[in-house]
Order: structure tokens, then C-alpha cells, then sequence
């Protein structure tokens, strides 16, 4: 019994949001005990504690954290998002964390120091210095009938030709995918022409909910992760749902997260 070679390369995470109403040690803790090969961690509050940088490295010796996402809710205004996205890199570069996701500026309302730094900047390689920012894929939001696009070079194509022209990669969000009704191979293909989507955000997604369990929307999540193996994606996948599709008993959590390890990484029973 073992895995297939999609499992050697693709590193299957625990997003510690899927626990964010949980002390963050017990997401490490989870984590561990499922199997995951390791973390992506949710920066919200994280990146302000004191002493943060040793903290950090005690729950990696639980977990290794494998992605940080930097904070998407923050006191201060928009000109604490560009603090705490440097601050987050900089976390990443001193525990040598190799990837920070980051969302992009709010058009409405307007993030107007963020936006303006955001579209400032022509290399973000020169921001990571040597950690990769990936930009996430931002849902559609609701409103009379029609979507609206609250975000900055929120569509495929924008995506993809502002990532590659500022030195970006992606990160592909599957409910937020499905929000605005766009296939989930098709955008994977379209956003990653030139090898720029190095992670994806796993979850369900149903009109409208999202962050759903893998199974319970309406995705079609299982032909999608057996395109990525026939793809040869190489990268990194979190498992991103609400707390409130997990299993209230944590030995349930944990059986539960080793059967979307096995999904993913394609284990192979002969």
C-alpha cells in the first residue's frame, strides 16, 4: 500500500483557518496527527504577539509551516495591510518558509493606501526577497442578482498577466472559483499558462456557501484533483473549509482529514 508519484511532489497542508475558532496549537497538533505534511498559517493575529518568531518555531516542531498567509482582517486601516503583508515575509524569511499568499487591495470600498502601494510596485520579487508572494483568486460577491468583482485584478486575465508582469504567482482558491460559476480546470489552465498558480486552497462550494467540505457543494473537485495529477502540478494544496464542516469529536477530525489526505494524494491500494 502507497501513494502515488503525485504524493512524492505535492506537499497536502492543514490551513490552520479551518480551525480559527480553536486554540492555534491545536491545528499543529491536528496536523500531525493526520498525516498532513504540514501547515499553512493564518496570520490574523499571529503576526503582532510578542515573541511571535519563537513561537512559531516551537509549534513547527509539531507541524511544519509550509505556507504563511498574511492577515486579510486587520486594525489600522489599509496601510496596516502592507505592514502586516512585509511583516508576514519577513516572518516567512527568518523560519525559511518558501511561500506568503497575500489578497489583493479591495477596490469597494477602497483600500486606498493598499491599492495604491499594490499597483506601486513593478517587482514583488524585490518584496519576497527569495520567499514567493502569491496572490489568491478572490470570490464574486452577491448583489441583485449579478456578481461583483470587489478586487483588484480580481478576473482570469487580469490575474494572470498582472502576476506575471510584477513577478507574482497565484494561489487558486476553489469556493472562491466556483462563486463566480468559472470551471475549475479551465481557470486553472488559464491562470497557470506559464507555471504561476503554486498553490490552491481546497473546499466545496454551494450557491451561496462557501468554504465547504470537500464533497458536499457542488464542485467538481475529485475530476479536478485527477486532472492536476495528469498535469504534473508540483506544488502545494491546503485544505481550507469553515470549522463548522469538521466533526465536533477531534478523533472524527482527524479521520476525517486522513480521508482527504488519501483522496488527494491519490493513494494507491494495490
Amino acid at each position: 500500500m502507497g501513494y502515488n508519484f503525485f504524493m512524492a511532489a505535492v506537499e497536502v497542508l492543514l490551513s490552520t483557518g479551518s480551525l480559527y475558532t480553536f486554540p492555534l496549537e491545536k491545528s499543529f497538533y491536528l496536523a500531525n496527527r493526520a498525516g498532513f505534511d504540514g501547515v499553512e498559517l493564518m496570520a490574523n493575529e499571529v503576526y503582532r504577539r510578542p515573541r511571535v518568531e519563537e513561537h512559531l518555531r516551537a509549534l513547527s516542531r509539531i507541524a511544519p509551516i509550509r505556507v504563511i498567509h498574511a492577515p486579510f482582517v486587520v486594525d489600522g486601516g489599509s496601510g496596516e495591510k502592507i505592514n502586516s503583508l512585509l511583516r508576514s515575509v519577513e516572518l516567512a524569511q527568518r523560519l525559511e518558509i518558501s511561500k506568503v499568499v497575500f489578497h489583493p487591495p479591495r477596490r469597494f470600498p477602497p483600500e486606498v493606501k493598499y491599492l495604491r502601494w499594490f499597483r506601486g510596485i513593478k517587482d514583488f520579487s524585490q518584496v519576497g526577497q527569495g520567499v514567493a508572494l502569491s496572490l489568491e483568486v478572490m470570490p464574486a460577491f452577491p448583489l441583485g442578482g449579478i456578481k461583483v468583482n470587489l478586487f483588484s485584478a480580481n478576473t482570469r486575465e487580469g490575474l494572470a498577466s498582472f502576476a506575471e508582469e510584477r513577478n507574482l504567482n497565484i494561489t487558486m482558491d476553489t469556493t472562491h472559483t466556483g462563486t463566480w460559476g468559472w470551471d475549475l480546470v479551465e481557470t486553472f489552465c488559464m491562470l497557470n499558462q506559464n507555471g504561476l498558480v503554486n498553490h490552491i486552497h481546497f473546499s466545496d462550494f454551494a450557491p451561496w456557501k462557501e468554504h465547504l467540505w470537500p464533497g458536499k457543494g457542488c464542485l467538481e473537485l475529485r475530476s479536478f484533483v485527477d486532472f492536476l495529477k495528469r498535469a504534473g502540478y508540483r506544488e502545494s494544496i491546503s485544505l481550507e473549509v469553515h470549522p463548522r464542516e469538521l466533526p465536533e469529536d477531534d478523533l472524527e477530525k482527524i479521520k476525517a482529514f486522513e480521508e482527504i489526505i488519501s483522496w488527494v494524494k491519490g493513494k494507491d491500494h494495490g
